[in-house]
């Protein structure tokens, strides 16, 4: 799954990368070009300073008056060079000591520049131009050390390169910033999202972004009609339910009349089959009312319901004396309906008061994953017979009264939950043992 913060993230990491990577390029290409430029126009004027101190004599040869040539041209290897030379006529500066650069004549008005390696291997920009003067053609070669002009532009492209990652970090944490504050709204709508599970909220708040906003309404719309169906569905099970159970009254009703006395037979039929039917509507309605009700589901309170539920159990079984004990650790929780709750645990309790010969044991531990256990001291159950205890109907006794059918709505309304339901041996009482698992998305 591709992740929006990644996704952005990335993305401008690469754009500033580039930009400033592109921006670094462009300042330092012109600062290059705008000290060359500098130094060329500067060679060029030292040039013409040469050449206004260089003359023909009567005989054709070529002078050059000292006052026109700088003291920076006496030290040698100063990094400061010329060459002057009309024809085979040739002048160097003393800088230059006994080395010669590599210049050749050019004509009138030509010019210019070269990188070449000077005196002890010094990089240097030469500035070539050919001049016309009293009638002769004399090539002026400027030449200067390019060592310190370098290493200047070198520490300053170091240092705009440490301020360009300073920078760089700079924006980053910002859009770091701007992008956890962009999405902090979906974190509340996760959040908001969650609190719809435990039953917290019955709708999603739409205060996400614009982008966002048009989604929501569709979910909230679609909860909204869910809900809706679901309760037009259970009014409507719950009004056949009623006109069923009014002709079994009916039918019962005629198997008392007293010309039904002769048929005996055919009246415990028809009240067997009454009977039947009727923990079937009770058995499906239950199960209806659990798949439709969509409403969330919310924090029961464990300790109050079970203290109740455990108070009633002891009043019915009273003549029994059954001892039953219950704890609950503190970080057990359930999220679900109550009535389902209490529908579980109520016919697993009485089944277990039934079933034990003093005492009963009931356990709710766990935070994410929230266990039931419940244990008597009953005879307990065989082994082959444990998987068809949730079967409808099935009684592992037939002299002990019941329809069979408290595990078999049990069992399906824990179903219901995705959760788990399993049987066994009881190791403390020596009875049956029952545990239910609820991870923590069920309850």
């Amino acid at each position: 799954m591709i992740s929006l913060k990644r996704h952005l993230s990335w993305g401008l990491i690469i754009s500033l990368v580039a930009l400033l990577t592109l921006q670094w390029a462009i300042v330092t290409y012109a600062i290059n070009k705008l000290t060359e430029d500098q130094l060329v126009e500067r060679l060029q004027r030292e040039g013409e300073s040469l050449l206004a101190g260089t003359e023909f004599d009567a005989s054709g040869q070529l002078l050059l008056d000292a006052k026109h040539v700088s003291a920076v041209y006496q030290r040698p290897f100063s990094g400061h060079y010329y060459v002057i030379f009309s024809g085979k006529q040739r002048h160097t500066s003393r800088s230059l000591w006994d080395v010669d650069l590599p210049i050749q004549p050019l004509t009138t008005g030509a010019h210019t520049k070269r990188y070449i390696n000077g005196p002890e291997q010094q990089p240097l920009l030469v500035v070539v131009h050919g001049y016309q003067k009293q009638q002769g053609v004399i090539t002026i070669a400027v030449a200067e050390n390019l060592a310190s002009l370098k290493a200047g532009v070198m520490r300053f492209q170091i240092l705009y390169a440490v301020v360009s990652l300073l920078g760089l970090f700079a924006l980053l944490s910002i859009q770091r910033l701007v992008v956890l504050n962009a999405l902090r709204p979906l974190q509340q709508i996760k959040d908001n999202i969650a609190k719809l599970t435990s039953g917290e909220e019955s709708q999603i708040n739409n205060n996400g972004p614009q982008e966002v906003a048009p989604l929501i309404e569709e979910m909230n719309r679609l909860l909204t009609a869910v809900q809706h169906k679901s309760r037009r569905s259970r009014e409507s099970l719950g009004n056949l339910a009623h006109a069923l159970k009014t002709k079994l009254t009916l039918l019962n009703q005629a198997a008392e009349r007293p010309e039904m006395e002769m048929l005996p037979e055919i009246r415990n039929d028809i009240y067997r089959t009454t009977t039947s039917i009727s923990h079937t509507i009770e058995h499906e309605l239950k199960r209806a009312r659990l798949l439709g009700d969509t409403h969330p589901a919310r924090r029961v309170d464990l300790k109050a319901e079970i203290a109740q539920l455990v108070h009633t159990l002891r009043q019915i079984y009273q003549a029994k004396a059954v001892n039953i004990m219950w704890e609950i650790t503190p970080d057990a929780r359930f999220h679900g309906d109550r009535e389902d709750l209490l529908e579980i645990l109520g016919n697993l309790l009485d089944n277990a008061c039934k079933w034990c010969r003093s005492s009963v044991s009931l356990t709710i531990s766990g935070s994410n994953t929230t266990i039931f256990v419940i244990e008597d001291d009953g005879p307990g159950c065989a082994e082959h017979e444990l998987n068809l205890l949730t079967r409808r109907g099935f009684r592992a006794d037939e002299s002990i009264p019941g329809s069979g059918l408290g595990l078999a709505i049990a069992h399906d309304i824990v179903d219901s939950y995705g959760a788990h339901l399993s049987f066994g041996r009881s190791a403390a009482l020596g009875g049956l043992r029952v545990e239910i698992r609820f991870n923590a998305h069920e309850g």
